[in-house]
């Protein structure tokens, strides 16, 4: 399947979302295309419902269509609210794009580890347009799996009939190339070797004698601060809005929590949690309470702006 992807219904503990299956036209997100698809935005709203559209990308007709998938689903680009909607092919780069994209960005050439973290978050956490990261990474219960278990795990969430196992296969191939390096073969042309720069991240292990996959959860040293804490404050605002605290177990254990989309450890994560007084410069503090173990909110903190703040401050661990 090409173009928009196709839409199904999913089935979470959330309940019901929206979720879509493609629109990476099989291609995983490489290291150029978050600052070629902001660029390119910038330049032109309709850049890619133009014919020109592969000249100026430089890249052939389903590299285009795979550039503008992982710009939404990154959210470095969004739809233009403001813009004809005739044909709803207008973007713009959207305030994180230009924050760590833009012609002043924080990294827009991906040097820094720290924002491949954020990529990860806010690909796993995009469930209308990455439902297996989404699944996988915040609600699969599974430590390890093949390629088979995962995709029969994974036809069980999907509720639409229109939903093909060869839809689902190829998506599922794209995640595990997402975070596995790739291994060239005769049936595989070096081009589709390249490795998606979240490899780095070594977040899943393969054993190819065995072709088994496996989460790995550590304390992930090259994790900063900063994402986690746009990450805790996105998770909080999604799934306790009206509430200002938040239970260890939801941050380790809930669906989406970042203790499940980092696969951090428990013991790593408390280490963090107990000094968040400290690199959340008293915005959240850490509470044991008759050994109750929560996060209190003293003040309401928008995650964008939390971000925009400590990059402009340095990042620091």
């Amino acid at each position: 399947m090409t173009g928009g992807g196709v839409r199904v219904r999913i089935v979470g503990q959330e309940g019901e979302s929206a979720g879509s299956f493609s629109g990476h036209e099989s291609f995983p997100l490489r290291y150029g295309w978050p600052k070629k698809c902001v660029d390119a935005v910038a330049e032109r709203a309709d850049v890619f419902a133009h014919d020109n559209a592969m000249v100026v990308l430089g890249v052939g007709k389903n590299m285009v269509k795979a550039i503008r998938h992982w710009g939404l689903t990154t959210r470095v680009v969004e739809p233009d609210p403001d813009a004809p909607k005739a044909r709803g092919q207008a973007l713009r780069v959207s305030a994180l794009g230009e924050l760590i994209f833009g012609s002043h960005g924080a990294d827009p050439y991906l040097e820094d580890p720290h924002t491949l973290w954020l990529l990860h978050w806010l690909i796993s956490t995009h469930r209308e347009k990455a439902t297996t990261w989404s699944w996988a990474f915040g609600s699969l219960n599974r430590q390890a799996f093949s390629r088979d278990e995962l995709l029969r795990d994974l036809q069980g969430t999907a509720l639409s009939s229109r939903t093909t196992v060869s839809s689902l296969t190829r998506d599922v191939e794209v995640f595990l190339r997402t975070y596995v390096p790739a291994r060239a073969t005769r049936s595989v042309a070096v081009e589709d070797t390249l490795d998606c720069p979240l490899v780095e991240l070594r977040l899943l292990r393969e054993d190819p004698t065995e072709r088994r996959y496996e989460f790995v959860r550590g304390p992930k040293p090259s994790l900063d601060h900063v994402t986690l804490g746009f990450a805790l404050l996105e998770f909080w605002n999604r799934v306790a809005h009206d509430r200002d605290t938040l239970s260890f177990d939801e941050i380790v254990h809930g669906h989406g929590s970042p203790g499940r989309v980092f696969k951090l450890d428990d013991a790593s994560l408390i280490e963090r949690v107990e000094d968040i007084a400290r690199w959340s410069r008293g915005a959240l503090l850490h509470d044991d309470t008759a050994g109750v173990r929560q996060l209190l909110r003293r003040k309401r903190v928008d995650p964008l702006t939390w971000l925009r703040h400590e990059l402009g401050a340095g990042r620091a661990t």
